[in-house]
């Protein structure tokens, strides 16, 4: 296979909280230092003490600063980077291609983390510990999360004509483009929908969606819809995720006799909780999936419908044509 450049498609610092605390606490520190020794020891007056203040204020902003600044985390199209400055003349490389990750993960351990949205990125090495990559202090560290498991699920085909951050998102929460695909689809011998748009697709699902006795309104999600439900919906809901990759992404409302779902809705492994994908039966096409919403896009669904009760629940179903 032939090699090809990284795309730097994504490049942030440690969270910035990390340079303020480190440089206050360090700061304070050397003030304590000087203020006692200059007044108790060596009988400096006030000015004096200011003076060296300040000038350890500097140079301590400016240590950190530098170190800060000169490290990096980095997502191309054919790996994540890890650059590390630690000192004038030590520092710290790591990388790990995205066809050797086994998994990935995320933490937030306390309430900082989770009040300025940072935390730590983990991908596990299919080679095993050695080759492991742990990222610290990462900002925005749930979007950078699903951005990395994007690229982890392409072909490296896939990511090679990847070449900025927008495009990432823009597949993320699109899947393929339902307009550009608006031409007649080839006849397919397994599927049995010859000639069918996705306008009639559309049209055609909703329709039967409608007939359903528990199901009392239909909308179309549009692409705005989907970057919301992207960046707002709760990690742990996958099937909220997968659907997002479908060519059509239905919101329907549904009251209390909604039937027993088709596979299980929550899914367990120890301590870990999720929301896995879940089939859809009467729509009779095998990419299908439903999932129903976290709380906070359900409420932003609520103004799309006009019959929704108080007690009504959203499901988000999709599927490719």
């Amino acid at each position: 296979m032939p090699h090809y450049t990284d795309n730097v498609l994504y490049k942030t610092h440690q969270h910035y909280l990390v340079l303020v605390m480190k440089f206050i606490s360090r700061f304070m520190s050397w003030s304590v230092w000087v203020f006692v020794v200059g007044k108790y020891v060596l009988e400096w007056g006030l000015f004096p003490q200011i003076f060296l203040i300040l000038w350890g204020w500097a140079v301590i902003f400016g240590r950190y600063y530098f170190f800060w600044v000169k490290s990096y985390f980095i997502i191309s199209n054919e790996k994540i980077i890890v650059k590390v400055r630690n000192g004038l003349f030590s520092k710290f490389h790591m990388s790990i291609h995205y066809k050797n990750i086994r998994d990935t993960a995320f933490s937030k351990n306390n309430i900082l983390h989770y009040a300025f949205n940072y935390g730590t990125l983990f991908a596990r090495s299919s080679a095993g510990a050695v080759g492991d990559l742990e990222a610290r202090s990462i900002p925005d560290i749930e979007k950078v999360y699903k951005i990395v498991n994007y690229l982890h699920q392409l072909s490296t085909e896939e990511r090679k004509d990847l070449e900025h951050i927008d495009g990432i998102i823009t597949n993320m929460v699109s899947g393929r483009d339902i307009e550009a695909s608006s031409k007649t689809i080839p006849q397919s011998k397994k599927s049995g929908w010859e000639k069918e748009t996705p306008k009639q697709a559309i049209q055609k699902e909703t329709q039967i969606l409608l007939n359903i006795q528990w199901i009392k309104e239909v909308v179309v999600l549009s692409d705005a819809d989907r970057r919301y439900i992207f960046e707002n919906e709760e990690d742990r809901n996958h099937g909220v995720y997968e659907s997002l990759r479908k060519q059509v992404l239905l919101a329907v409302t549904h009251d209390s006799t909604f039937r027993t779902p088709d596979e299980a809705i929550v899914m367990k492994a120890g301590e870990k909780v999720v929301f896995p994908t879940v089939k859809f039966h009467e729509i009779n096409r095998p990419s299908v999936i439903s999932s129903s919403p976290g709380t906070k896009v359900h409420e932003y669904l609520i103004p799309k419908f006009q019959k929704l009760w108080e007690y009504d629940a959203t499901l988000i179903i999709g599927f490719d044509i």
